[in-house]
């Protein structure tokens, strides 16, 4: 089902170097550079050790040695959790963050869920067409869900069934 997002052949696509490792203590300092460089409220260090082991299908993407994404999702019952999902800076819009959605559908497939939902601010646009194309699909949105330099803004909530 999900097979085109692991596509290795697209020449403007990185997935063919690319490789998976399972989140673990030692990737901690990288991803958190990346998440200082992409959220403009990025988690703390204390939250990223929190959820170390709680997330049983959390993962790092690395080209070569160099850690470029992360995401970080759990399990509850049918259903794919997505807490946190990034690419560095330098990689985005390479193919990158496709292929990690596809490695995690294919860990969803192996717990036999069924839905993934995350929340994206309702002001990234980027991200949320970028979802759009995967497939998932607005469900609701919560108010006043992020923090923003002048306030807050909503959540929207989106699931992709599987």
């Amino acid at each position: 089902m999900f097979r085109h997002l692991l596509k290795k052949d697209d020449q403007t696509s990185l997935a063919s170097e690319l490789e998976v490792e399972n989140f673990s203590i030692k990737h901690l300092d990288a991803i958190i550079d990346i998440e200082k460089e992409a959220n403009p409220t990025p988690w703390s260090k204390k939250t990223f050790e929190n959820i170390l082991n709680k997330r049983s299908m959390s993962f790092v993407c690395l080209l070569k040695t160099q850690i470029i994404g992360f995401c970080i999702a759990s399990e509850v019952l049918d259903e794919c959790h997505l807490q946190n999902i990034s690419v560095k800076k330098d990689f985005r819009h390479k193919g990158v963050g496709r292929y990690m959605f596809g490695v995690l559908f294919q860990r969803s497939k192996l717990f036999g869920i069924k839905n993934t939902f995350l929340e994206v601010r309702e002001s990234n646009y980027g991200a949320r067409n970028f979802y759009d194309k995967l497939g998932f699909r607005e469900i609701t949105k919560r108010d006043d869900y992020y923090k923003t330099r002048n306030g807050r803004e909503a959540a929207v909530i989106l699931r992709l069934t599987h």
